[in-house]
């Protein structure tokens, strides 16, 4: 693990591990829960992301 590594790089390995962790227990093979975890938990920062900015790009505009 880098120094440069930010907030949301270190959720989105929480996140992948703890996906990763509940598809093997479903029953899914290695590289399955593996492939399904990477994109679930893309898709779950992504949004975060998404909604933390627009939430800061509402409050930039507010104070315009």
């Amino acid at each position: 693990m880098t120094d440069t590594m930010n907030l949301w790089d270190k959720d989105r390995k929480n996140i992948f591990r703890e996906l990763y962790r509940t598809y093997l227990d479903e029953g899914y093979n290695q590289k399955e829960a593996k492939r399904m975890a990477k994109e679930e938990a893309e898709e779950m920062v992504s949004d975060q992301l998404n909604f933390s900015f627009s939430v800061l790009d509402q409050e930039y505009r507010d104070e315009d």
